[in-house]
């Protein structure tokens, strides 16, 4: 067996880099003609003299560090500028191209996502070091052809929300764009300020620069909070500099009282391309950084005279990774490149050796050797979530300023341990810590007899992009019926679209598990969505039965009635198909005309909390939804074959719990759904006019 060697890139690593460059510049360097691969680099077309350097430095060094062993690798960069009109075309082009091995880049989200779709078509490798979505990286989780060396901007959010924390700040407003990267701000930042104790204020995610102007202008008028922060994440640079020119406008207009909210922004502020063009003078951030202790940032300001920004030390790691990998591959007789990235960064050994032992030399003398690693970048430890591979699972930040025009570093942050931290293998999976109390000596109401009872399911999207929502709909039509429904006293209203539809590879399923049942088997679809107006459905749930509505709920008022609803929501409203809405007034004049001894509403939507909220009061009525008003709720079962998204966390695990515990009381339901729901807080609407919620239970809905 092996023996073995445990492997640091730290600071003699790069000490060495340093030295060797430095000193021999003018040597001649003989490699013994390695094998050289072409590499394509997508990275904007203004960064990249920068990344240039770092690259010309890292290669010549990796090249070196290979003298004297009998399989050598040298890469060849090809660079593309990921801004010019036609990158897609490029990008087709180089995933085509067998003679490339690998891409890394773009640092765009938005763009790292499409170039993932044409890397998966033609089976090549992609190195993300910054595109840090959080929808992008859970779309690629599992995918094990994408590799991002920094995690997503929920972690980022996260920070940023923390530093206002410390600053003792008590309400929190965002601005974010309405692309994926400013989605990842926008989805988390409500239940993550939540978890913090700070208030949300208001969440402005922006679709035309006009609208960022507005925003502007809005948070300056409400500068008589100066114990608020606003959160800035800007979709592109461009984005910055309209947002910088509109409070330049501000200013000038008040230059003697202006003020505006201390300001925290997202690594897409901290770029070469924004260097002395920002006339605001209180720009504060945090970005991706390497770690203190590698010793690459101080080395870094020696080599080049400058700060390191954003991605600089992730775009360094992206090529060592790579030209280890490529000689993991030599050293093993493999072509299959993701495979050796999987053997290097899953190489974790019982840390023996000596960091006297940390110089590429012996990096790359051990992969010669087959020796086992344990390897860490600039960035820190190349250690990726065992599960899913999305992404590594901890990131260093630096906590930056803007002075006299230049970027500068305050500190370095990270989510690895700390008091108002988390150690996150994905901050997805956060769980939940705040949760409601309940009155457990409130007196209950005085209900009639129960004698019967009703259930109304509603699937409320139309579209194969929304495959979860009518997934959902007809997995709690399946609890029903397993827990004594007839379904003479179940109405289902979905689409009905997905089970054949073209995209779907197994005609005639519908899952929210990969390998889970078939929960369109033996249903009985009662109404087409796009068959009801909401009046109809007003009517449907109010008993009003007609022509065109021959089934109806009959309650009395001895019987108990269950509405599932699984669909998108916005603040005040509900999605009703794709081109239709339903606002909270609506939602309650709905049930205050319905007949019904107790009515348990389960909304699964997002901001649903605000259609709990437009329900408080009504007699017998208890709402349980999946994210309180400020929050979007979350998707969480991906079908890695199609790409979609099978269910909703808060609706999936209803039914699970459901399931095991058919009279489970209403309070431990919540907590249950409390824990197993992440990225947004369960919430419970109306419990006061309902009854105790300790001895109320699901018992009285199901069989």
């Amino acid at each position: 067996m092996n023996s073995k060697i445990v492997v640091k890139m730290g600071l003699l690593l790069l000490t060495v880099m340093w030295l060797a460059t430095a000193c021999h510049e003018d040597d001649h360097y003989d490699a013994g003609r390695p094998d050289t691969y072409r590499v394509a680099v997508f990275m904007p077309g203004d960064e990249q003299p920068r990344l240039k350097e770092i690259a010309e430095w890292a290669v010549r060094n990796i090249g070196e560090s290979q003298h004297g062993l009998p399989h050598q690798v040298s890469l060849s960069l090809e660079w593309y500028d990921e801004n010019a009109p036609d990158w897609e075309v490029s990008a087709q082009k180089v995933s085509e191209d067998h003679g490339v091995v690998a891409v890394i880049g773009p640092k765009s989200s938005v763009k790292a996502g499409k170039m993932a779709e044409l890397c998966k078509k033609h089976d090549k490798t992609l190195i993300l070091p910054v595109s840090t979505s959080t929808e992008l990286q859970r779309r690629l989780a599992g995918s094990r052809y994408v590799w991002n060396l920094s995690q997503s901007d929920i972690t980022q959010c996260e920070l940023l929300l923390t530093q206002a924390w410390l600053y003792r700040i008590s309400e929190v407003s965002l601005i974010a764009s309405s692309d994926d990267y400013g989605r990842s701000f926008s989805d988390w930042m409500a239940f993550q300020a939540t978890e913090l104790g700070l208030s949300v204020g208001d969440i402005v995610i922006y679709h035309s620069e006009e609208e960022l102007r507005q925003a502007v202008r809005n948070e300056h008028a409400k500068t008589n909070k100066f114990d608020k922060v606003v959160l800035f994440a800007p979709g592109k640079t461009d984005d910055v500099l309209a947002f910088d020119d509109e409070i330049g406008r501000l200013m000038e207009k008040d230059s003697k009282h202006f003020s505006f909210p201390l300001l925290l922004c997202s690594d897409m502020v901290n770029s070469i391309s924004l260097r002395g063009k920002l006339k605001y003078p209180r720009y504060e951030g945090i970005s991706p950084s390497a770690t203190p202790e590698s010793g690459f940032n101080n080395i870094y300001r020696i080599k080049f005279g400058r700060e390191p920004l954003c991605g600089e030390a992730h775009f360094f790691d992206a090529l060592a990774l790579l030209a280890f990998s490529l000689a993991h591959n030599h050293a093993y007789g493999t072509d299959d490149l993701d495979q050796s990235i999987l053997a290097i960064v899953d190489g974790r050994g019982k840390r023996t050796g000596s960091c006297l032992m940390t110089d590429l030399y012996n990096i790359f003398s051990s992969i010669s050797a087959r020796t086992e690693l344990d390897l860490e970048g600039v960035t820190g430890d190349w250690t990726f979530d065992a599960r899913s591979y999305a992404s590594v699972l901890n990131t260093t930040y630096c906590h930056w300023i803007i002075h006299n025009g230049n970027y500068e570093t305050l500190e370095y942050v990270s989510t690895d341990g700390g008091m108002n931290t988390i150690s996150t293998s994905q901050a997805w999976e956060w769980e939940s810590s705040k949760l409601q109390s309940f009155d457990a000596n409130q007196t209950d109401y005085q209900y009639p007899e129960q004698k019967d009872r009703w259930a109304v399911v509603v699937g409320a999207s139309d579209d194969w992009a929304n495959y979860r929502h009518q997934a959902d709909a007809l997995a709690m039509y399946q609890v029903l019926k397993r827990h004594g429904y007839d379904d003479n006293h179940i109405i289902l209203i979905t689409e009905d679209n997905i089970a054949y539809h073209p995209k779907n590879i197994h005609p005639g399923t519908v899952k929210i598990r990969p390998e889970g049942e078939n929960v369109y088997e033996n249903v009985t679809i009662d109404y087409k969505l796009s068959d009801l107006s909401f009046n109809d459905f007003m009517n449907v749930l109010q008993g009003k039965k007609s022509e065109r509505l021959p089934k109806v709920v009959s309650s009395t008022g001895n019987d108990n009635v269950l509405i599932s609803w699984c669909g998108h929501g916005y603040p005040g409203m509900l999605a009703w198909g794709s081109n239709d809405y339903v606002y909270g007034n609506q939602i309650r004049q709905a049930v205050e005309g319905m007949n019904y001894r107790k009515l348990f509403f389960v909304l699964d939507a997002c901001y649903s909390g605000t259609i709990g909220e437009a329900c408080e009061g009504v007699p017998g009525m208890l709402v349980m939804t999946s994210a309180n008003p400020a929050e979007p709720s979350k998707a969480d079962m991906m079908d890695p074959e199609m790409g979609i998204w099978l269910s909703n966390g808060f609706t999936r695990a209803f039914q699970e719990i459901t399931d095991v515990e058919p009279n489970i009381s209403m309070r431990d339901m919540y907590y249950k759904l409390a824990g197993q729901t992440t990225g947004s807080h369960v919430t419970v609407y109306n419990w006061a006019y309902y009854g105790n919620m300790y001895r109320n239970s699901m018992g009285e809905y199901l069989n």
